[in-house]
């Protein structure tokens, strides 16, 4: 983040805590509960958000040198994303062109120049391109030029990568990030290192992943022991990037900003800085280091959501006291959030399939919450890939 945006940020907390408000939206807003549980719905978005929008899959510097690759299985659509010969990033349908095997299962590598299929040995390269069709001879005449890997538009700027999950238009990262591309820019990300990642699965829709993560609301009552301590849930900032956002909280201890001159404010080791990626990616600047939660629909389950967490450190651990800094932040944001947030959620998506409400109410004080599922209806209405 930018030094003048640190210093408006730090300038508007302080003026909410002194004014005793918040980020506020002009009214509360009210949503059918039919967005979380009408299987057409899901399916429309299954459609629009994971096979035509450009989804994140990580940082550039996880695919350091030619051969790096990781896999995603996440959308529905295999993808092989890796790193080719010129150092170029190359992304394909995970999916052998002779019998459909994924050519690939291992979730990352390195170095990997050859890739080969485990069900009959056809072999690729970093490019996608067909190397070897094992005793071709007995096959017979192929045109090995036209059995490359299927090509995904794949991009990579501010170190971070985006792979759109079929074949289609070129990926333009600024106009994913709806203005915030500077913004991101200024935190370095493309030197920041994939420290450790998990994945799990919990019985809620997709959505309301991005639903915990988007208001203060609930810290002193669901948190009540755990982050409430911590975070200043009264005041909060709350800025619109096209379909995106921003959504800023500080830490307990920020009004000593009062006694410091702007421009001497550390300010990013106050905050905790949610930035909402339409359509499912929660970003979040911790201080020191940033997290990513990507929520993904089960393809068979409305009510079944598929999350990927990881953590980004701006530099490889150097030794086993570093590892222990991270693998303690780490296991914080998997505990809060597999002990509070989510059981909660599951509770509440069975709340939603129940009857017992028509509608669901976000408050003048979600002004996040209101602009992402304001953003869900307009992506809908548009019934086209919107990126």
């Amino acid at each position: 983040m930018l030094k003048a945006q640190q210093i408006e940020i730090s300038e508007r907390l302080l003026r909410y805590k002194e004014t005793n408000t918040q980020a506020m939206a002009d009214a509360p807003f009210v949503n059918p509960v039919s967005i979380y549980t009408d299987p057409a719905h899901f399916a429309r978005e299954r459609e629009l958000f994971f096979r035509q929008i450009p989804l994140f899959m990580g940082l550039s510097s996880r695919l350091a040198k030619p051969g790096d690759f990781i896999t995603n299985n996440f959308t529905g659509q295999p993808i092989l994303i890796m790193r080719g010969e010129k150092g170029e990033l190359n992304a394909f349908l995970n999916v052998c062109r002779h019998r459909g095997a994924r050519v690939l299962e291992e979730e990352c590598g390195r170095g990997k120049r050859r890739f080969t299929c485990p069900y009959h040995g056809w072999v690729y390269d970093t490019s996608g391109k067909l190397a070897e069709i094992p005793h071709s001879e007995r096959v017979g005449a192929l045109d090995k030029a036209a059995l490359g890997l299927t090509r995904l538009p794949a991009a990579e700027k501010y170190g971070l990568i985006f792979v759109r999950p079929t074949p289609g238009a070129p990926v333009d990262v600024d106009a994913l990030l709806g203005g915030l591309g500077p913004e991101i820019g200024a935190f370095g990300f493309e030197k920041y290192a994939h420290y450790r990642s998990a994945s799990m699965s919990y019985n809620f829709n997709w959505k309301i992943v991005q639903d915990t993560f988007l208001e203060t609301y609930h810290l002193p009552v669901l948190h009540r022991t755990t982050v409430n301590p911590l975070i200043d849930w009264s005041v909060s900032t709350f800025d619109p990037y096209d379909y995106n956002l921003r959504f800023a909280i500080t830490r307990k201890d920020f009004e000593q900003w009062r006694d410091q001159p702007p421009a001497e404010r550390n300010v990013l080791s106050q905050l905790a800085i949610v930035y909402l990626l339409f359509p499912n990616l929660t970003f979040i600047w911790q201080g020191d280091h940033a997290e990513a939660w990507c929520a993904y629909p089960d393809a068979n389950h409305i009510d079944r959501t598929n999350i990927e967490f990881m953590l980004f450190a701006p530099e490889p651990p150097a030794n086993d006291s570093v590892r222990r800094h991270w693998d303690r932040n780490f296991d914080i944001a998997i505990a809060t959030v597999e002990k509070e947030d989510f059981p909660m959620s599951e509770k509440l998506n069975a709340g939603f399939f129940s009857g017992a409400q028509k509608e669901v109410v976000y408050g003048r004080n979600e002004p996040a919450l209101i602009h992402y599922h304001e953003s869900l209806r307009r992506a809908m209405r548009a019934n086209k890939p919107i990126f």
